[in-house]
């Protein structure tokens, strides 16, 4: 094992021994505090837990909004028909109880039973049908589900998912919160903007004060049994700093992305605790391989063999990111070790003088106006001023970034990042890298890499599917349109005694078995 696969399974490991919070499940026993009583005396629980993402909840549509604070609400409030078990890896069942593959272009889907919506309605087939077809005409749940070409009802509580082609990742696909299931009754019933309400999970929505906070309740009639905790209040608190003061005053309980230089005050807190969790998004640098003279690939690889990783974590995390050196996320089950490119700058000198630019160029280098996108525009530009390219850091906002850099834009060179990993290794590698691909903003096409990837979504042997995968991360690594830098943390603070936390789905918390014993 690599040293950056060994450091992230580490860290994860640390996380998930540091919690040892698998303990607060769905509750069988009274949730509020009691007096005394015979027999055994049954543990109370905090009635209401307090969270502060790092960005605002946004919307409820869940097949529209791609806020990852928004799809972490939507695991509380609605149920995937399969769930990712963040904790053992693999997929679990949730509203499906089981799946198997009839045909290449069939999926069969058992249904549970007594499932109850909020409004009281019966979960069935029907719920299942009308949420796909409904899903593949809206912005976020479409790229995810156009692969299904219908829905087929064999009875109340089976389904057959009619393929266009195969797609071996659509259960990976299922378990995203823009596939939650929604309530057919509910949308022929209500409005629309009340019908986004009505969901099968453990909570239902409460009071929404837009820009401040969100209350959820718990629901009593859940599947899985009602949760310990009472209410989860979402709070707006935007500023990093201001969200560690909070939670060490006790107003919250768990506090996302607090300042990096403080987290050594959570840390030393003995009523606090720091978990620090290799998060989903992989920072890199984006060439645009169309554009002159990156379209030679000397120079692209002068560039990889230019880049100190280990500079970089320590300028710009402080230590709080592992190095990353492959397309591919290690938290995907079909990531491979590789070698990548090194640090080595005689190696870059040699590769620019071959192309033809011995003493370097100059470019733009382009990233948003966050604090860490324009460090790692600095720091990069001063290690390729150390090869003789000479880089300018434009930092723009993020929708003029996000312009300036799409598919078929005229740039040089960007900061960005993808966490696109969590939901199958085709979605990870097909939207950056297959010709015309959503995320394709490198100008890159290869026809070796688009028939890979075609070949490997269609392929149902798993180990045929690593082999495949794994040959075309180190193909695509080298071609060096995509440079990784860091898989970054994500840092928690939770009060000492918080049990029920899981490490994410990429970005997308799992709150739902949150709970404090107070007794």
């Amino acid at each position: 094992m690599n040293k950056t696969k060994k450091n992230i399974a580490l860290l994860l490991l640390v996380c998930l021994v540091m919690t040892v919070l698998s303990g607060c499940g769905q509750s069988t026993s009274k949730q509020s505090e009691a007096g005394p009583s015979e027999g055994p005396e049954e543990t109370a629980y905090q009635k209401t837990i307090t969270i502060a993402p790092a960005l605002d909840f946004v919307s409820m549509e869940t097949q529209v909004t791609t806020s990852g604070t928004s799809k972490t609400v939507f695991l509380l409030v609605f149920n995937t028909l399969i769930e990712q078990d963040t904790e053992r890896g693999g997929l679990v069942p949730s509203l499906a109880e089981s799946w198997a593959a009839i045909s290449d272009t069939i999926w069969e889907l058992k249904l549970r039973r007594g499932v109850k919506f909020h409004d009281g309605a019966d979960f069935t087939a029907e719920d299942v049908k009308f949420t796909i077809e409904r899903g593949k005409e809206q912005g976020a749940s479409k790229a995810k589900l156009e692969s299904i070409e219908r829905v087929e009802i064999v009875d109340d509580y089976t389904v057959h998912l009619i393929m266009s082609k195969p797609d071996a990742d659509i259960l990976y696909k299922l378990t995203d919160p823009n596939c939650v299931i929604l309530s057919k009754n509910a949308f022929e019933t209500l409005s629309e903007e009340e019908a986004y309400k009505i969901g099968t999970g453990p909570f239902t929505y409460n009071v929404w004060e837009q820009g401040d906070y969100l209350s959820l309740l718990r629901f009593d009639d859940y599947w899985e049994g009602p949760p310990k905790t009472e209410e989860i209040v979402i709070r707006n608190i935007p500023e990093a700093a201001s969200r560690l003061i909070a939670l060490q005053t006790g107003e919250i309980d768990i506090c996302i992305s607090p300042p990096q230089v403080d987290l050594h005050y959570i840390a030393e807190d003995p009523n606090l605790k720091l978990l620090q969790i290799p998060g989903a998004n992989n920072r890199y640098i984006g060439i645009n391989s169309a554009k002159a003279p990156f379209n030679d690939i000397r120079v692209r690889q002068a560039i990889a063999y230019g880049m100190n990783r280990k500079a970089f974590i320590e300028a710009v995390y402080e230590g709080n990111a592992a190095e990353h050196n492959n397309v591919m996320h290690p938290g995907n089950l079909f990531y491979k070790e590789i070698e990548g490119y090194q640090y080595d700058k005689e190696k870059a000198l040699e590769l620019l003088a071959e192309a033809g630019y011995p003493n370097g160029f100059s470019a733009t280098i382009y990233s948003s106006s966050g604090t860490i996108q324009k460090t790692v525009a600095t720091v990069m530009q001063a290690q390729m001023a150390e090869i003789g390219i000479k880089l300018d850091v434009q930092s723009l906002e993020t929708a003029t970034f996000n312009a300036t850099v799409a598919p078929g834009s005229d740039y040089d060179m960007c900061v960005n990042g993808w966490g696109g990993y969590v939901v199958g290794p085709d979605n990870a590698l097909r939207n950056m890298f297959y010709t015309g691909g959503n995320n394709n903003n490198f100008g890159f096409s290869d026809e070796y890499v688009d028939r890979i990837l075609d070949e490997a979504v269609t392929t149902s042997d798993i180990e045929t599917r690593k082999k495949l995968y794994g040959d075309v991360q180190e193909y695509i690594t080298m071609q060096a349109v995509f440079l990784p830098i860091a898989i970054e943390m994500i840092d928690v603070g939770i009060k000492a005694k918080l049990e029920g936390f899981v490490p994410p789905q990429g970005s997308i918390h799992k709150f739902k078995n949150v709970c404090i014993p107070i007794n």
